[in-house]
């Protein structure tokens, strides 16, 4: 996707450096929630997966459900269903065979939520809310 972007973009040398810099200030918006969230994310995944202990996911997917729950919770602005496309494209290009099916097995029960919460301790209580 990104490499469409900057193809896109290529004839104008402005553009390229505009695109690469917002391509970094997200990038770091993402570290950045990913490592203030790590704590809630790692619960929410755990409480999703069910019949996985956390340290067992590998850490390719592990990581990529990560950004994918933080964009869901601190990225109100990127609909649910780009996230979650994101996020198995990704799983299947990088991770194992099954990566693609399992990112999409976790992260569909937090896509069909009707309100994005707007952080992962609020979605791991709609959940669990849910689950009752």
């Amino acid at each position: 996707m990104l490499g469409s972007l900057e193809e896109h973009f290529r004839q104008d040398e402005d553009e390229v450096v505009k695109l690469r810099k917002v391509m970094m200030d997200y990038a770091q918006a993402l570290v950045a929630a990913v490592s203030s969230d790590r704590r809630a994310i790692d619960q929410l995944i755990s409480k999703i997966s069910r019949h996985w202990k956390l340290h067992r996911i590998s850490r390719v997917d592990r990581n990529i459900l990560r950004m994918a729950i933080a964009e869901f919770t601190r990225f109100p602005d990127i609909p649910g269903r780009v996230i979650l496309n994101e996020a198995i494209e990704i799983g299947k290009k990088y991770g194992a065979e099954n990566s693609g099916a399992f990112i999409n097995g976790i992260l569909d029960r937090i896509h069909v939520l009707q309100d994005r919460p707007s952080s992962p301790e609020q979605m791991l209580l709609l959940l669990t809310t849910l689950d009752d």
